[in-house]
C-alpha cells in the first residue's frame, strides 16, 4: 500500500527532502556585497530599491529618446538612522511646495500643494529655488539597515514631457506653415522657389524643436539637481555632525 502523501513538496536538493532554508538576512546580503568587491552605497541603495518593489525599467521608444525617461530616480545612503533622515527629507519636500497624498510607511507620494499662495510663490521664483515647480508626483522611500538609511526620490516628469512635446509640435507646425506653406503661396506654382520655401520651412521646424527640446532637458536637469543638491547637504551634514544634534 503506498504511503499517504505527506504534504510537503519534494526539495530542490532530494526527492520527497525540505527544502533548505538559504534565505539570508539583510546584514548579510551587504556584508556578501561588501565582501565581493561592492561599495557599500551601491548594495545599501540596490536593497532598497528592489525591497520598495517599483524598479524601474529602462524606457525605450523615440520619446524617451528624444526627451528622457518619464521618471527621474536619485538614490543615496545616509549615515546614521531613519528618523533624523526622515525628518529632514520630510521639511526639504514641505520646503518645494509638496504635501503628503498617501502614506505608504517606508514610501510616500507627494503631490504640489495648491493654492493661491503656493501658486505665487512658483510664478516669483526667479531664483529658481523651488526644483519641483514643474512636478505634479514624487515618491520618496526611506529605508534603514543598522547606521546607515537609504533614500530614494522617484520623480514622476510624465505630464512635464507630455506638455513640452505638445508646446513643441504646435511652435514647429506653426513654423514650418510660416515659412514653408506662406512661402509656397508667395510664390504659386511648384519651382525653385517653393523647394527653396518648403526647405526653410522644415529648417525652421527643426531649429524650433531643437530649442524647445534643449528647454526641456534644462527643466527636467534643474529638477534633479534639487534632491541630488539636497542628499549631498544631507550626507555632509550626518557625517560631520554629532548625532546628538539630531
Amino acid at each position: 500500500m503506498d504511503s499517504a502523501p505527506s504534504g510537503r513538496e519534494p526539495g530542490p536538493h532530494g526527492s520527497g527532502g525540505a527544502a533548505l532554508d538559504t534565505t539570508l538576512s539583510v546584514g548579510e546580503v551587504v556584508r556578501l556585497g561588501v565582501e565581493a568587491g561592492l561599495r557599500l552605497e551601491a548594495v545599501a541603495t540596490a536593497l532598497a530599491e528592489i525591497r520598495r518593489g517599483a524598479v524601474i525599467e529602462p524606457e525605450t521608444g523615440p520619446l524617451a529618446l528624444a526627451l528622457g525617461a518619464s521618471h527621474i530616480v536619485v538614490s543615496r545612503v545616509v549615515p546614521g538612522p531613519a528618523e533624523p533622515v526622515r525628518r529632514a527629507v520630510d521639511k526639504f519636500m514641505r520646503d518645494q511646495l509638496l504635501t503628503i497624498r498617501r502614506h505608504h510607511g517606508d514610501r510616500i507620494e507627494w503631490e504640489r500643494a495648491e493654492g493661491i499662495w503656493p501658486g505665487l510663490l512658483r510664478s516669483l521664483d526667479f531664483s529658481k529655488r523651488y526644483g519641483f515647480s514643474l512636478v505634479n508626483h514624487v515618491e520618496t522611500t526611506i529605508i534603514s539597515e543598522g547606521d546607515i538609511t537609504a533614500v530614494t526620490f522617484n520623480i514622476d516628469v510624465s505630464q512635464m514631457r507630455r506638455e513640452r512635446i505638445t508646446v513643441m509640435g504646435v511652435r514647429s507646425a506653426l513654423a514650418f506653415a510660416l515659412f514653408g506653406i506662406g512661402g509656397t503661396a508667395l510664390f504659386p506654382g511648384f519651382g525653385l522657389a517653393d523647394a527653396l520655401a518648403i526647405a526653410g520651412g522644415g529648417m525652421a521646424a527643426g531649429g524650433i524643436f531643437a530649442i524647445e527640446r534643449r528647454r526641456y532637458l534644462d527643466s527636467r536637469a534643474r529638477v534633479a539637481l534639487a534632491p541630488e543638491r539636497f542628499l549631498d547637504l544631507l550626507v555632509q551634514h550626518r557625517r560631520l555632525g554629532p548625532p546628538d544634534n539630531d
